[in-house]
């Protein structure tokens, strides 16, 4: 059986529909039945573009069934603003 990859995501919760964004995305999640690691990339910073963001870790899978089922979760809610996988950076 084949392994699958861990899954990262970068989530933008608006701060003005959840005070704190970690645990809401977390709630989400296990709303859609999954377990993974989640924490703020600033935590306390509630003004600002940066705002909100949380980065979350899906753990590895055999199949994706479970990762696109919580992708279809983080996309759906009203407070999340996007959902996307962080870009890679080029070597200097």
């Amino acid at each position: 059986m084949r392994r699958g990859r861990a899954v990262k995501l970068i989530v933008k919760v608006d701060p003005r529909r959840s005070k704190d964004p970690a645990r809401h995305v977390s709630k989400v999640l296990r709303g859609a039945g999954r377990k993974c690691r989640v924490e703020e990339v600033f935590p306390g910073l509630r003004d600002g573009s940066s705002a909100g963001l949380v980065s979350v870790t899906l753990p590895d899978e055999p199949d994706t069934k479970g990762q696109r089922a919580a992708l279809k979760a983080l996309r759906e809610d009203e407070a999340i603003s996007y959902v996307d996988t962080p870009k890679t950076r080029r070597p200097s």
